[in-house]
Formats: C-alpha cells, structure tokens, sequence
C-alpha cells in the first residue's frame, strides 16, 4: 500500500510559493486524525486520510468560490482513548499532543498563515477535548484565526466538549438534507463503519483489504453501547473485538458523497466567514 497524506499539501510546494499564498491572503486547511486500528478491512491511518480527502475537497470548492486555501501536512499523532490498547493504535498523551499541535498552529502563524482550520475526523473525546484546549490557548494569545471547522458528529461533539458552536473558535455552518440523502444499512456504527469505508474506497481504494471486508458481520451495538465502549481498554475489547463498531460494508455506492457534500458546505462557510 502505498500512502498519499502528504501529496497536495504545503509539503509539496516550495517556501517560494508558501510565501506567495501567505502574501495573497491564503487560508490553510489543517487535517487531523490519529494512527489507531479500523478493524480488519481499513488502514490504521483512516481518519487522518479521510480529514485529508475532506480538506482536498473543501479547498477544491473554496477555489470556485474564489478563497485560495493550503493543505498544511495532516497532523496525525492525535489522542486514541477508547482504541489505544488495540494493535495498530499509537498512544499519545495528551500533552504531547497538545504541544505539537501547538507548535503546528504557531509555525502557521509565524509563515504568515494565520487563518487556520482545523478539520478533524477522530471522536475520541479526549482528542476532542484536546483539540478545543489548544483552539482557546490560541485564541488567548491573539491567534483568533484559528478555527475548528470540521468534527465528526459536529453538534453531538460540541455538547459533548460543552460548546454551543457560537463560540470564537468555531466557524458556522449548518447541516443541509443533503447529508442524509444516501440509504445506510441502518446499523448503528462509530468507528470504521458504512461511511468510513465508503470514503475509504473512494479517495484511497488501494489501501482497503477487500477480501477482509467481504466476510465482516455488523457489529450487534446500538448507541446504548456507546459509554460503555469510549471507555476504552477491556471494555473496547469484548464490544468491538473486531476494531469496528458499525457495519463495515456499504449497501449505497454513492455514500461516499456525504463527504463531499460536507466539503461544499465547509467551502461555503470559508468564503463567508473569512
């Protein structure tokens, strides 16, 4: 297999042409996922690949909408809470997530970037949390540039982090039903489910093991199962022995799209709140 989280991002452009987006008012676009097990069928990079897939998109239909953004290199080294203990997964502590991110935004800012968002396909609600630390500190210190644009389950996170989505750090946008309009197993599913596939298959296909994913079985979890599922560890392991919490195989080839139409409504939410 090989990997793609760098190409089309800041890490392919020389400094010549980072100086001259800054110089034009460039935003940037900063993927984050984590390195954790998706089960048997999904690369162990599968969030940081999927924030990639959305970045590239938004950054596609921001520049029809006439906003130059950058793709800054996916920052991938997030926190695994509920996975950690799984084979495949990193374990990051909180703090050393925390500083790196840090200095991610700060580097941004220093290279005249300081419009910055933050697109994160990960639930782990200690990354989350993390996340929504570093955003304030920013946002304490006069990088109120920095935004989180993109979270999984945006609403339900931002209850969850105790946040309204008024908040400075957010930037607005609201779902449309076109994000609904795909037919689903109708399986509850978190984590390397129906969506996470069908994205997979689409943006990285050559990094999905279909022979795997031919022979998986849903998971029989319904939302019940959740709190005791995040709280990781032993818990993960007898719900979610597989890695997966969800039905890994799509029945809508267009499901794929729910990305996408997410990607057009975060590209219209750049060029307004900008």
């Amino acid at each position: 297999m090989r990997s793609e989280l760098l190409a089309d991002t800041m890490a392919d452009m020389t400094a010549t042409m980072v100086a001259a987006a800054a110089a034009r008012g460039a935003a940037v676009l900063l993927p984050i996922g984590v390195i954790e097990a998706h089960g048997p069928h999904l690369p162990t990079g599968t969030d940081a690949y999927i924030a990639l897939a959305l970045c590239r998109s938004t950054q596609r239909y921001a520049a029809a909408a006439g906003r130059e953004t950058l793709i800054a290199p996916p920052y991938y080294w997030g926190i695994n809470g509920v996975l950690g203990e799984f084979t495949g997964s990193f374990r990051i502590r909180a703090e050393t997530a925390a500083a790196l991110l840090t200095d991610v935004l700060d580097s941004l800012a220093a290279n005249g970037l300081p419009n910055i968002y933050v697109v994160s396909h990960h639930g782990d609600r200690a990354h989350n949390e993390m996340i929504l630390g570093v955003l304030q500190q920013a946002h304490a210190k006069g990088l109120t540039g920095a935004r989180w644009l993109y979270a999984p389950r945006r609403w339900a996170m931002m209850g969850r982090l105790g946040q309204t989505g008024g908040e400075p750090i957010w930037v607005p946008w609201e779902p449309t039903p076109a994000l609904d309009a795909f037919r689903t197993t109708g399986v509850f599913g978190v984590h390397a489910d129906e969506y996470e596939t069908a994205a997979m298959v689409r943006y990285f296909p050559e990094t999905v093991d279909y022979a795997a994913l031919r022979s998986l079985p849903p998971t029989p979890l319904t939302e019940q199962d959740l709190p005791e599922w995040r709280k990781g560890g032993e818990s993960a392991r007898r719900l979610t022995p597989g890695g997966y919490f969800g039905a890994p195989n799509p029945i809508d080839p267009d499901l794929w799209r729910h990305y996408d139409e997410t990607a057009k409504i975060m590209a219209a939410a750049i060029a307004t709140n900008s």
